[in-house]
C-alpha cells in the first residue's frame, strides 16, 4: 500500500526502503536525530528526497495536495491550539472533500459525527481546543484525521505530552481503528505491544523492518538503544 524505495535526504536519511501493507500498524522507532520526522515529512511530500515513495503504486509527488490528503492523514508532532471547538476542528478534516465555499453535506456530517464517536469526543464537541487536556487535545485532532476518511494515518509522537495511562489508552484506541497506521513513538514497550511491524532507524539508516516478533527475537532494540528487556504479566518491558 505504501512503499518507500531508497529514500534519501542528504545527511539525514540513507537509502531507506520498506513496504507497509493495508490495515497494518507500523511503529517507527529510533533515537533522537535518527530521521523519523524527516521520513514522515518525505511521505507527506513536505521534504524533498531522492528515491521513491508510492501509495497504491502512485508516486506521492505526482498527487495533488487535496488528493494526497484523502490518502494520507498526517498528525505532526507539534500541534497548534486554535481557539475553535472540537467539532469545528473535526470539520476541518473534510476540507479535502469539499470545494471552496461548499457547505457540509449529509455524508460530511455523518463522517464528522462518526469520527468524534470513535475517539470518545462526542460529549466534548462544544469545548474549545485550548481548554482540553493533552490527551483530549490529541483525541480531538485524531477525530479530525478520521473525519478526512484517509486510507493511511501517519502520526508523529502523538503521545508526547501524555502521562503513562493516557499514552497507553491512546495507543489502544489507535490499534482498534480500521486503518493503516504509521506511528512514530519513543515508547518501546507500547510499540511492541500494539504494532504489527517495527521500523528502526539509526542515524538515518534503516537497521530493521519486519514483524514485531522478528524484532523481539533478534534483540535489535536492546543493541540499538542500550536497554534490557523483560516480560512482566505477559507484556514486554524495556528498561535501562
Amino acid at each position: 500500500m505504501l512503499k518507500c524505495n531508497n529514500v534519501t535526504v542528504k545527511n539525514i536519511l540513507n537509502d531507506v526502503s520498506f513496504e507497509i501493507c493495508e490495515k497494518s500498524f507500523t511503529a517507527i522507532i529510533g533515537k533522537n536525530g535518527s530521521g523519523k520526522t524527516t521520513l514522515a515529512k518525505c511521505i507527506m511530500a513536505q521534504t524533498k528526497h531522492e528515491g521513491g515513495i508510492t501509495v497504491c503504486g502512485t508516486d506521492i509527488r505526482t498527487i495533488s495536495p487535496r488528493e494526497r490528503a484523502k490518502k494520507i492523514a498526517y498528525l505532526p508532532q507539534h500541534l497548534p491550539s486554535p481557539n475553535i471547538t472540537v467539532y469545528e476542528l473535526a470539520v476541518m478534516g473534510r476540507n479535502a472533500h469539499l470545494s471552496l465555499g461548499q457547505k457540509l453535506g449529509k455524508c460530511d456530517t455523518l463522517a464528522i459525527d462518526s469520527a468524534l464517536e470513535k475517539v470518545c469526543m462526542s460529549e466534548f464537541k462544544d469545548r474549545f481546543i485550548p481548554s482540553l487536556s493533552g490527551g483530549e487535545k490529541q483525541r480531538a485532532f485524531l477525530a479530525m484525521l478520521l473525519a478526512a476518511d484517509a486510507e493511511i494515518l501517519l502520526l508523529d509522537e502523538p503521545c508526547a505530552y501524555m502521562d503513562m495511562a493516557a499514552e497507553a489508552e491512546f495507543m489502544q484506541l489507535l490499534s482498534m481503528l480500521d486503518k493503516t497506521l504509521i506511528v512514530i513513538t519513543h515508547n518501546l514497550s507500547l510499540a511492541v505491544k500494539f504494532a504489527d511491524h517495527l521500523l528502526l532507524l539509526d542515524k538515518g539508516d534503516r537497521t530493521f523492518f519486519g514483524s514485531k516478533n522478528e524484532c523481539l527475537d533478534c534483540g535489535i532494540i536492546e543493541r540499538a538503544f542500550g536497554v534490557k528487556k523483560k516480560e512482566c504479566n505477559g507484556e514486554i518491558l524495556f528498561y535501562v
